[in-house]
């Protein structure tokens, strides 16, 4: 196991490269990760955070080794508001995602412009992040062997790290019964220089989404089946879920992710104001022998519309 690190951590000293966005089980519920053109949607402002750990127990390995599992924080905001006529959003987050000796450190902001059209919403935004990529010496494992030498020069042993900005676009489409958009993340694609021998190049990623809502003949149930496919147009990946939604506030269901994981999904609302998911993702390949990826979503959303207040004028201005 620890030739295997190994060996890719050498391959890293040169040049890594992959898809640099994260794959989240409960994208339906905060769709601004993977679109910025979602941002005020619901005309009210949100707070969210979500965690997701991957890779939880990994079988046959050490403390230290699970010290270098994929593990992501997201926390953010996002608001919709109206000029004049025009309805608007405008969103801001913080990213951060650790994989193995690799660090990403990211801060975004977009705006969205929203127009009506078939009793919903056609949205169009953009993003701008500004991203820190680090390169951590410390969880590196090297092989005590007599064919290993501690000062090889191909593998890096000085820390590095290096900021850029990147830029985002995405069109969604709305309405009380279906949604489907698509984004483009990542544009600029830039490379980043981590000291001696190491360089890291953040990939374009294709999104595209959708979404559709089952009615039943019971008005306090609903099916909703939501999937995305994602691409860096090397690779792809994409997820399919199933729920279903009681009264709007408690739901339950699975998800298929095509690069091999069921998901197990439940959550709740309370006082249609706090948003709480949790899924589990269960490994069904055979390569990868793990106790599953936990993700934990959190939103609290509430108006920002202020009641008329009666005017009057005081006596003393009189």
């Amino acid at each position: 196991m620890r030739l295997l690190i190994l060996t890719v951590a050498i391959l890293f000293s040169y040049s890594a490269f992959g898809q640099y966005s994260v794959e989240f089980s409960q994208y339906m519920l905060n769709l601004n990760t993977i679109n910025p053109a979602a941002a005020g949607g619901n005309d009210m402002m949100n707070i969210f955070g979500t965690f997701r750990s991957q890779y939880a127990v990994y079988e046959g390995t050490s403390s230290s080794f699970l010290e270098g599992m994929p593990i992501t924080y997201v926390v953010g905001a996002d608001i919709g508001f109206t000029i004049g006529k025009t309805k608007h959003g405008a969103s801001a987050g913080f990213y951060d995602n650790r994989v193995g000796l690799f660090r990403h450190q990211n801060v975004n902001i977009g705006y969205a412009y929203r127009f009506p059209i078939l009793n919903g919403h056609l949205s169009g935004g953009f993003q701008a992040s500004f991203t820190t990529v680090s390169y951590d010496t410390k969880r590196l494992h090297e092989v005590e062997s007599d064919y290993h030498s501690s000062g090889d020069p191909v593998i890096a042993q000085t820390e590095g790290n290096d900021f850029k900005m990147d830029l985002g676009v995405g069109f969604l489409f709305q309405n009380p019964d279906w949604f489907a958009g698509v984004s483009l993340l990542n544009i600029l694609a830039p490379e980043y220089d981590l000291g001696k021998q190491t360089l890291y190049n953040k990939t374009r990623n294709l999104y595209f989404m959708g979404g559709y809502n089952v009615k039943f003949g019971n008005p306090l149930y609903r099916l909703k089946l939501s999937g995305e496919i994602n691409t860096d147009f090397i690779t792809w990946t994409g997820m399919a879920n199933m729920l279903v939604d009681y009264k709007e506030k408690f739901w339950g269901g699975v998800g298929y992710r095509v690069d091999g994981a069921v998901t197990f999904q439940i959550g709740f609302k309370l006082f249609n104001a706090l948003v709480l998911g949790y899924s589990y993702d269960l490994p069904t390949s055979k390569l990868v022998r793990t106790a599953g990826c936990h993700e934990v979503v959190l939103r609290y959303s509430f108006s920002i519309e202020k009641a008329n207040k009666s005017q009057y004028k005081s006596i003393r201005f009189l």
